[in-house]
């Protein structure tokens, strides 16, 4: 049945033509009650598609008959009857299951994108428990591991839609995660993800079993019909029948393929939260720099701004992973392991990526664990000879294989041409922002026949969220502090905003 789609006046968005026909492809799965699965390339937007897609099922389900509703509304039980409010409020009742490192990234692009949405965080300790109170969301949020421990109580409610994003998440079908998502109902189901199929067309079962159930058979008719033949005899024709049956269900576009829809270079925004013990450590630390430089102010001394900078310093190291100035420290980082997904995912689509930091601990991290996984890396800091530069230039350019490299921003970011790639990773903001602009510049530049999307990434509630604002601000703050520590100009205010 074809749709005629509208973007909806309340998306706050002005979408690409692949983002409108992506979201075209969802709203006519949705009027046709089918699932999908959105497999475009990482950075090219499924969150916004997929936000059109809830913005057009609200406003279909309220144009729902009252005679529809009543029906509904007799078959339920009284525990779980509407609340006196649920007509006026009219909620659409999506359920979207993510990483938990992805939470508070949806909901800051849903306030952004659709801010007439109401939208409810189910995660942490103090998340409701009672039905009726989650029944009243447009949009609830909430992990896999959080959907696990409370499927009982998600499941009392039928959702319009249920939404996963990262579903290589649910790829083991024996998992108690993917039982646990399989027994909540949903009447439109979606996965979103960049790699569908990560290990072996098992994945590719388990997520199709979840969207449109069935379709591809049981488990053991698909791996006698289509996992034998084709990964272990290569079996042609089994190959074309199975992209025949799953094509109309997932949609994957790749940077290449709609590179005439992109800029040349987009840069996005992406928010990490700390471990619990991360976060420990940094407000002990910035509680103990707050105190001191406050009650210690005395802008006019160089000492005092060494001191000032040490401090902001430290904090900034926390944020990457408290390892760097604590080598006993066996805890995990939340933006650490966020690069590292986001790595993963854009590793396994071939693409190449440039990793800048400000601080060459932090690469000397991530030199550790790409060892550790034997994955072929290039790597540049300043006190490399120019004929090691040159080597490990050559060699990142060269090698399909060598898809990452490691450069301290200082000393990679001006005078290098690095066309080969086409991703870039900012590790941790930088206080004068044509810094990180020059470094962006090494993969978008002349000679580079790629659209380049370069990912910032910021530790949320941290001393980065305010280097970002001040960055937005254009302001010479933080600039002056760190480039001119022996005569920047700056008040106890500024120190305040900085530490608050």
């Amino acid at each position: 049945m074809e749709v005629d789609f509208q973007i909806s006046p309340l998306l706050k968005a002005t979408l690409r033509p692949y983002q409108t026909e992506g979201a075209r492809w969802l709203v006519q799965l949705y009027r046709n009650k089918l699932g999908g699965c959105l497999a475009d390339d990482m950075g090219l937007g499924k969150t916004v598609q997929m936000i059109a897609a809830l913005l057009y099922a609200k406003e279909h389900k309220a144009a729902v008959s009252a005679a529809e509703e009543l029906e509904t509304a007799n078959q339920l039980d009284l525990f779980s009857a509407k609340a006196g409010d649920e007509d006026f409020l009219q909620p659409l009742n999506a359920l979207i299951i993510l990483p938990a490192s992805l939470v508070f990234n949806w909901e800051a692009e849903i306030r952004k994108f659709a801010p007439s949405l109401s939208t409810y965080r189910h995660v942490g300790g103090k998340r409701y428990r009672d039905i009726r109170l989650l029944r009243r969301f447009d949009v609830i949020l909430t992990t896999y591991q959080t959907a696990l421990r409370d499927v009982e109580l998600l499941q009392q409610l039928e959702y319009e839609y249920i939404v996963l994003d990262e579903s290589q998440q649910i790829k083991n079908r024996d998992s108690k995660v993917y039982h646990a998502i399989n027994y909540l109902n949903g009447k439109h189901k979606i996965s979103l993800s960049g790699t569908p199929i990560e290990n072996s067309l098992s994945d590719l079962w388990a997520q199709m079993q979840f969207i449109n159930p069935d379709l591809l058979g049981n488990f053991s008719f698909f791996k006698k019909e289509f996992i034998t033949p084709i990964e272990k005899y290569q079996d042609e024709g089994k190959k074309y029948r199975l992209r025949a049956l799953v094509a109309p269900y997932l949609l994957r576009r790749t940077k290449e393929e709609v590179a005439q829809d992109l800029p040349p270079l987009s840069t996005q925004v992406f928010y990490s939260e700390m471990t619990p013990e991360q976060k420990k450590l940094y407000e002990r630390e910035k509680s103990a720099a707050r105190n001191y430089l406050l009650e210690n102010f005395d802008a006019n001394n160089p000492q005092y701004r060494i001191l000032v900078l040490r401090s902001l310093t430290k904090l900034r190291q926390i944020c990457n992973h408290p390892r760097i100035v604590n080598d006993q420290y066996q805890r995990e980082s939340g933006k650490f392991n966020d690069v590292l997904e986001h790595w993963d995912v854009i590793r396994k689509s071939n693409h190449k990526a440039l990793f800048f930091s400000s601080f060459v601990q932090y690469l000397e991290l991530f030199r550790e664990e790409f060892e550790a996984r034997r994955q072929p890396f290039s790597m540049l800091t300043g006190n490399m000879s120019p004929q090691e530069r040159q080597s490990n230039i050559q060699v990142f350019e060269d090698k399909p294989e060598v898809q990452s490299f490691l450069i301290s921003i200082k000393s990679g970011g001006v005078g290098l041409n690095l066309t080969a790639a086409d991703y870039v990773f900012i590790l941790d903001p930088w206080w004068n922002p044509t810094t990180e602009q020059q470094a962006i510049a090494r993969a978008h530049r002349i000679g580079q026949d790629k659209n380049v999307i370069a990912v910032k990434f910021i530790t949320k509630d941290s001393i980065e969220e305010k280097i970002l604002k001040l960055q937005e601000r254009k302001s010479k703050l933080a600039e002056d502090i760190i480039e001119n520590v022996r005569r920047a100009d700056f008040s106890i205010v500024d120190i305040e905003y900085l530490l608050e």
